[in-house]
Formats: structure tokens, C-alpha cells, sequence
């Protein structure tokens, strides 16, 4: 047991301590930005949907202080068996960046110009969280 906790919480530490995508920090000493997107669509639009928006974040390595992003995908919504919810993480390496990429209010979703044709209850804010811990193994 106390092994097995051991090697958990060297885990844990060595996600903290700087390696991969926590060393890429333009501020020295300062955490990446995981910049957060969520959308929903009728399950009908949701296959067109996702490759429209898989082609448009295929784009964010381009981007100067992007590090990289996820797409996650949930086929049943909380709002019912009707909806597909997306979610977008994006990595940078600063606020700087962001507002590079996504101008002054780094706060305000970047609509896609066909996001009205897809999208139910759009969401005009994103988050961007400070990313403390980056535990996930390659």
C-alpha cells in the first residue's frame, strides 16, 4: 500500500514539475492556459458537425503560443438523449497569446461562421484556467 502511494504521488509530482507541456510556459515559473470551449448540437447534426469543428481547431498549431488542444464528445447530453455536447481544450502558452488569437476580451467564444447553423444555446464565454497539474501519461 504505501508503495502503491508512493509511486501515485510521484506521479503527481513529476506531472507538476515541469516536464511536456507544463515546461512550455512563455513565463518562466507561470502555468500553461487551457482555454475551454463547450457547444451542444441536435444528435442529428452532431457526426457534421464534429468534423466541421475537428477541420477548424486542426488550425491551432498554426497559431503563435498554441500548444496544442483536445476535442472531447459526449452523446448523451445532460439536456437529454437528443443533444450531442462538445468540448474544446486548448493549450498556450499565455494570456498574451490568447488575446492574440482571440482579441481583447480573451473571456468571449470565437464563433465559427457556420456555429449558428449547427450550434443550441450557443455559449458566448470560454474559461481559461492556469494548468497546475498535467498528470496525463503519454
Amino acid at each position: 500500500m504505501k508503495v502503491a502511494f508512493a509511486v501515485a504521488m510521484s506521479v503527481l509530482l513529476l506531472g507538476a514539475n515541469e516536464q511536456g507541456l507544463m515546461a512550455m510556459s512563455a513565463r518562466p515559473g507561470k502555468p500553461v492556459i487551457a482555454r475551454t470551449w463547450h457547444g451542444k448540437t441536435r444528435k442529428a447534426k452532431a457526426d457534421e458537425y464534429e468534423q466541421y469543428l475537428t477541420a477548424a481547431i486542426k488550425k491551432f498549431p498554426t497559431i503563435g503560443g498554441n500548444l496544442g488542444y483536445q476535442l472531447m464528445r459526449l452523446d448523451s447530453s445532460l439536456d437529454g438523449n437528443e443533444y450531442v455536447e462538445f468540448q474544446v481544450i486548448s493549450y498556450w502558452d499565455s494570456l498574451e497569446s490568447i488575446h492574440a488569437y482571440a482579441g481583447a476580451d480573451v473571456r468571449r467564444a470565437r464563433d465559427l461562421p457556420r456555429d449558428d447553423e449547427f450550434l443550441v444555446g450557443k455559449e458566448a464565454f470560454v474559461r481559461n484556467y492556469e494548468l497546475r497539474v498535467n498528470a496525463i501519461r503519454p
